[in-house]
């Protein structure tokens, strides 16, 4: 039973990873791809057989196959990689993306290579061995195995390590191996949680450096955390459609200076990994999920130096970024109906949370649900919809890629207006405070370019059109003067090429901030103040 599930595993569900082989060895070296396929089917089987125990055996093969045809669903569908990163991500969503991901093409790919393996293995009987013979039967299969992959690893190592090491994506590939792999990986994360190390506090010596007293009026910095945007398709970075209308006006307008970041890199592929990290003093490099959720992220740091930070949501939430200061998801008849709620829903929490004027400077971050795939079509109505004909489906191999980025565009342009109506927003409140705005998105998106759609994909493996995010900022006529902000300065330090990294010492530095924690070679505005 754990031979034959071994093999049909290997034979059946690795399609991708019979792909790549392909791709990356060729034919040209027949005995080299036998060795991979031979290598799969013994980690499986062997796999298998660590659980080839009464009570214990029939339950995994259960979970093996369905984590097996769901991985491989995904992986075939929309070109993604099965690691710890994406199961992760898949974990922390909400009930509405999981319904976007539902599909006729799923449930019947569900049926074809889990219910028919889950009844077959509901009608075999297995005959257990006793006494010895139940120890030798469990060990011996493992020895071989054991045995064997050995044998391939000291006769076959050099060329397989050398394809291994060239493509790092082909262990992200094997089913289910990889699931098992990021399930373990996973749950190594919440067992350590099981016993959280103690909070560490950064920033205790946060102060203003300009309080409100030396300036006209306090500030207010809405901080709109985009979902889902990728920066090449972004009519300020030069995108061959004008997806962004609204701020190229807005770039034009007196009253206030719109300054584009073109060269913008995410800290992750995924809304789980990125939002985290680009809130946390740590850098990509140094990035620790654990130590970014459990210590102070820059909201944290401005709350100590006295400043009102308020989180609202219409996403998946805030990954523990949000968990001590006040946090709130707006809802409202008319732009919540079915299953999203309009990021228009997000500018009316905030005029609630505004409406009574104090002297305190406030940060406000609004998390919008932006261009989250794969339904790109529902992100836009139908009066706000400029490209057509769009994909409207969410099995996005089934359509054309034209199709597809017309109603991903669609999605960007309604960003645009979100962005334009926040302005307009913070415009209306110039007599009470000093107005800025900050945009930038969590990650980017595939459209299909080579296969592969959506993201999530391991850093090191992603394309650039998930790593490249767009960034903007405006700063009205009064926040730049009160706070000593030389725009033009501003505007040339934001061709430079930039990251998530230098968020948390470049917001904690637009709120005038001072602290240890603000690296002065990250704050984007330690160049640009005027004495």
């Amino acid at each position: 039973m754990a031979l034959i599930s071994a093999i049909a595993l290997t034979g059946l569900y690795n399609f991708p990873f019979y792909s790549a082989i392909e791709q990356y060895v060729g034919f040209e070296q027949p005995m080299l791809m036998v060795k991979l396929v031979f290598l799969l089917l013994l980690v499986n089987h062997l796999l298998i057989s660590l659980f080839s125990v009464r009570f214990a055996l029939k339950p995994i093969l259960i979970f093996l196959f369905f984590s097996a045809a769901l991985s491989g669903y995904f992986m075939n569908a929309y070109g993604v990689l099965i690691d710890k990163h994406m199961l992760q991500n898949a974990l922390e969503t909400d009930v509405n993306e999981v319904r976007g991901l539902l599909s006729s093409g799923l449930l019947i790919h569900m049926a074809i290579f889990f219910v028919i393996p889950l009844v077959v293995l509901s009608l075999i009987r297995v005959t257990w061995p006793v006494g010895l013979r139940k120890v030798t039967h469990w060990l011996a299969p493992i020895a071989i195995d054991m045995a064997l992959i050995l044998v391939l690893a000291l006769t076959s190592y050099q060329e397989m390590a050398s394809t291994f090491r060239n493509h790092r994506d082909i262990k992200d590939l094997v089913v289910p191996v990889n699931s098992v792999a990021a399930l373990a990986s996973v749950g190594n994360r919440v067992a350590a949680a099981q016993f959280p190390r103690e909070y560490q506090q950064v920033g205790l010596d946060a102060t203003v450096s300009l309080p409100v007293a030396e300036r006209t009026k306090p500030n207010l910095v809405v901080f709109v955390l985009g979902e889902t945007a990728r920066a090449d398709h972004f009519g300020l970075n030069g995108y061959e459609r004008n997806t962004t209308p609204e701020l190229s006006q807005l770039a034009r307008e007196p009253g206030g200076k719109l300054v584009n970041f073109p060269q913008v890199s995410s800290c992750g592929t995924a809304t789980a990994l990125s939002v985290p990290c680009m809130f946390s003093w740590l850098g990509r490099s140094d990035y620790d999920e654990g130590l970014a959720k459990n210590s102070d992220n820059f909201l944290d740091v401005m709350t100590r130096a006295g400043i009102v930070s308020t989180w609202l949501d219409n996403n998946s939430g805030c990954k523990g970024m949000c968990d001590r200061i006040p946090t709130i998801r707006p809802e409202d008849t008319e732009l919540c109906q079915g299953e999203y709620c309009d990021d228009l829903v997000l500018l009316k929490g905030a005029h609630e949370q505004l409406d009574a004027a104090d002297n305190n400077d406030h940060f406000m971050v609004l998390h919008q649900l932006g261009s989250h795939g794969p339904e790109y079509f529902k992100r836009s109505k139908p009066d706000q919809k400029r490209f057509l004909p769009e994909c409207e489906s969410n099995e996005l191999q089934t359509c054309d890629q034209e199709t597809i980025i017309n109603a991903y565009d669609d999605s960007i342009l309604v960003t645009d207006h979100l962005l334009a109506e926040t302005v307009r927003m913070l415009k209306s409140m110039q007599s009470d405070y000093n107005t800025a705005l900050v945009y930038v998105s969590d990650h980017g998106e595939s459209l299909g370019e080579g296969g592969i759609y959506l993201h999530g994909i391991p850093y090191m493996l992603a394309p650039e059109a998930q790593t490249h995010v767009p960034m903007v900022m405006w700063l009205s006529d009064g926040f730049r003067v009160d706070n000593r902000i030389d725009a033009e300065c501003l505007a040339q330090a934001g061709l430079k090429p930039l990251s998530h990294d230098n968020l948390f010492s470049s917001m904690l530095g637009l709120m005038n901030v001072e602290s240890e924690t603000v690296k002065p070679s990250l704050n984007i505005f330690e160049d640009c103040r005027t004495q």
